[in-house]
C-alpha cells in the first residue's frame, strides 16, 4: 500500500443507500463486521482510519483534520444522499467533516464519542493509569489501553503478531487522543441532521453525551438502547443496526 491509500471495503447491495461506517479509536473497521448482516439491503462502506489496521501503512496522521478530509473523500465516490454512521471517535471525525462541507453528508449517527475535553469527562481508561491523550511511548499506551479495554486475558491470548499489528497503530493512537485536546469543531457548526445514540450500560460519562448534544447541536434527536454499552456495534449488533436505520430516517424529504 502507497502511503496515502486507505484500506476500504464495500459490502451489502451495490445500489442501496449509501452507508459509510467510521470506527473509533483503538478500534478499527472490523468491529463494524457483526452489523454488515442487519445491514445488508444498504450499501455499506467501512474502512481502516489512516494510521488503523490495513490503513497503517497511509499513516500516522497528522490530525482529526486529516481524517475529515479522508471520510469527506471516501464519501465523495459514493452516490447521494450519503449517510455517516459513526462509533465513538469516529462521530468527532463525523462531525469535523460536517462543519468542513456541510453539503457532504444527508443525515449522521453519532454514538457517544468521548468529550475528554470536557471538564466534566471521567473514563475508565483515566482510573486504570491511560493517559488521556497519548502518552509519550505509543506502543506502549495502546497496548495499555487493550488491556484496560478487553482484559489481560484478551491481550495475551492474541498471537505476537496480532499484538504488534496493534502495537503499531499506537502513534495513530497518539495522535488521535492528542487532537481532543480542545473541542475540535463548534457545536453550532454541525448543521446536518444528527441521531444522537448511546446505550443505558454505558459508563456514566458515555450516558451524558447524548443530553449534552442534544442541548448544543443545531438539528439532533437522540436514540438511547437500553441494554446495551459503548460497544454495542459488537454486543448487540441488531440494536445497533437499529440506530444506524434511525439515522437514516433523518435524511430530508
Amino acid at each position: 500500500m502507497e502511503r496515502g491509500e486507505l484500506h476500504v471495503e464495500h459490502h451489502g447491495t451495490p445500489d442501496g443507500p449509501s452507508v459509510v461506517l467510521v470506527h473509533g479509536a483503538p478500534d478499527r473497521s472490523s468491529a463494524f463486521r457483526p452489523v454488515l448482516g442487519p445491514l445488508d439491503d444498504l450499501h455499506l462502506v467501512t474502512y481502516d482510519r489512516r494510521g488503523w489496521g490495513r490503513s497503517v501503512a497511509a499513516g500516522p496522521p497528522t490530525g482529526m483534520a486529516e481524517h475529515a478530509e479522508d471520510l469527506l473523500a471516501v464519501a465523495a465516490t459514493l452516490p447521494g444522499p450519503v449517510v455517516i454512521v459513526a462509533h465513538s471517535y469516529g462521530a468527532h471525525v463525523t462531525m469535523l467533516a460536517a462543519t468542513v462541507n456541510p453539503s457532504a453528508f444527508a443525515a449522521v449517527g453519532l454514538w457517544e464519542p468521548p468529550l475528554q475535553y470536557e471538564p466534566w469527562w471521567r473514563s475508565i481508561l483515566e482510573r486504570q493509569g491511560v493517559d488521556r491523550f497519548g502518552g509519550t511511548d505509543a506502543a506502549a499506551q495502546i497496548e495499555l489501553a487493550h488491556r484496560v479495554i478487553l482484559g489481560d486475558d484478551v491481550w495475551e491470548a492474541w498471537p505476537a503478531e496480532v499484538r504488534e499489528a496493534r502495537r503499531a497503530e499506537g502513534p495513530a493512537y497518539q495522535v488521535d487522543m492528542a487532537s481532543l485536546l480542545e473541542a475540535p469543531y463548534a457545536y453550532a457548526d454541525v448543521k446536518v441532521p444528527a441521531t444522537v445514540g448511546g446505550g443505558s450500560k454505558s459508563s456514566s460519562s458515555s450516558r451524558k453525551i447524548a443530553p449534552w448534544l442534544l442541548e448544543r447541536l443545531p438539528d439532533a434527536e437522540p436514540h438511547i438502547i437500553e441494554g446495551v454499552g459503548h460497544f454495542a456495534n459488537r454486543t448487540h449488533p441488531e440494536a445497533f443496526a437499529g440506530f444506524a436505520r434511525a439515522a437514516m430516517t433523518r435524511v430530508p424529504g
